[in-house]
């Protein structure tokens, strides 16, 4: 057997181990503690020092993207996957979306409730072919999908982990 045949043995398993680990998540619980009523995905995450929207702007002045634990409101969430969701702070909504699509959250009751995320905050300019996308995910009428024709600043973040309260 050639090296090179030596090394394709390995690549189902490799394939294998890939496909299954982009796969976890999917809305469940990495740890959930009924006694606080709090529920992590992602990494568990510690809770202390979490800033609001003002905070995330703050520290985004000084070099654009910011490695923050942030809190706020969640308002809505991907109805299809768990893979984005709206966390309303301050007088901003942050859109959060979740490191390489590693886990989720769940795709609805969770609007209303209070959440930390830890990871990297930046402003992203979202195309219109990526707003559509996420309208479709969250649901909106064709009408509005159709209606949306320019791109969009957003303060956005990528996390890492999330808690969410009851």
């Amino acid at each position: 057997m050639t090296s090179n045949m030596k090394c394709l043995r390995w690549v189902p398993v490799l394939v294998v181990f890939a496909v299954g680990a982009g796969c976890s998540g999917g809305g469940e619980a990495v740890e959930s503690d009924p006694e606080t009523g709090r529920t992590y995905y992602g990494s568990v995450i510690d809770l202390d020092g979490a800033v609001d929207a003002d905070g995330l702007r703050s520290a985004l002045e000084e070099g654009g993207r910011a490695a923050v634990r942030f809190e706020g409101e969640i308002t809505a969430t991907c109805g299809k996957k768990g893979c984005w969701m709206d966390v309303a702070s301050g007088e901003d909504t942050v859109f959060v979306r979740f490191l390489d699509y590693g886990f989720f959250v769940p795709t609805e009751g969770v609007e209303g409730k209070r959440t930390i995320v830890e990871g990297e905050a930046f402003f992203d300019t979202l195309t219109v072919d990526m707003l559509r996308h996420y309208a479709d995910d969250a649901g909106e009428s064709e009408a509005y999908i159709a209606a949306i024709s320019e791109p969009e600043l957003q303060l956005a973040f990528t996390a890492t982990g999330v808690m969410i309260e009851d």
